[in-house]
């Protein structure tokens, strides 16, 4: 990949944004806008046009993220529409390889995914049980919870049905989600300690590091001539 000297700079500034929240989280806000143009920048330089999904998802993200340290509770509604357009937004890029995958044969090697699945779910379940009655808006919190499972569902089933090995990052992005969108919730409703905190940080910004590094590589999976189904 070319310009990876963006790539590098927006991961050390990430890195400075995670560790400036615990001891001055406006500085820390400030550099976000920064990382999405250095991220999009990176995109832009390696594939050659702009990609308008791609930057309506980072700037939803960047709402979300935003508006999560300075007041998950308050901004509850701002935070979880956007994460919702965000996350849905993703689908239009995958579509076409989910499209291609053959879901009609071989769902032996599924077992392993929904297995995993299965797991998030139960995790999930028992988080929402602990958390629901302190939620501030029950109508945005489903969407939200539908967008999670959607593109954690399709981020395991993917590359057990198309195994390019570029697919792989999708194990990777669907992880990052998992863990982010989970602790947000403990971190603002059952246990606000800076571990949590730093956990859903460094997730957010493995999210868009993986992200951005598929999308790259796309078209170079949809345009594969090897059959890896």
């Amino acid at each position: 990949m070319k310009f990876k000297y963006l790539l590098y700079l927006y991961i050390l500034l990430g890195i400075i944004e995670i560790f400036l929240v615990g001891f001055q989280i406006n500085f820390s806000i400030y550099l976000r806008p920064i990382c999405v143009v250095l991220i999009y920048s990176f995109y832009v330089v390696n594939v050659k046009r702009h990609n308008y999904f791609l930057l309506f998802y980072l700037t939803c993200e960047l709402i979300n993220e935003v508006f999560f340290l300075i007041d998950f509770s308050k901004y509850f509604i701002l935070v979880l529409t956007c994460y919702s357009l965000a996350t849905f937004s993703m689908l239009y890029h995958i579509w076409p390889v989910v499209k291609r995958a053959n879901f009609k044969t071989g769902w032996g090697d599924l077992l392993r995914p929904f297995l995993g699945l299965l797991g998030i779910l139960f995790i999930f379940w028992e988080l929402i049980f602990l958390v629901f009655k302190n939620l501030p808006d029950y109508y945005v919190f489903f969407p939200a919870l539908t967008a999670l499972l959607s593109w954690i569902f399709f981020c395991s089933i993917i590359p057990a049905k198309n195994k390019h090995p570029d697919n792989f990052a999708l194990y990777f992005i669907g992880g990052s989600m998992a863990v982010m969108a989970p602790t947000m919730f403990i971190y603002e409703f059952l246990w606000s300690s800076s571990i949590v905190l730093y956990f859903s940080l460094t997730s957010m910004l493995l999210l868009k590091i993986f992200l951005v590094w598929y999308l790259i590589n796309l078209d170079k999976i949809l345009n594969c001539k090897e059959e890896y189904f």
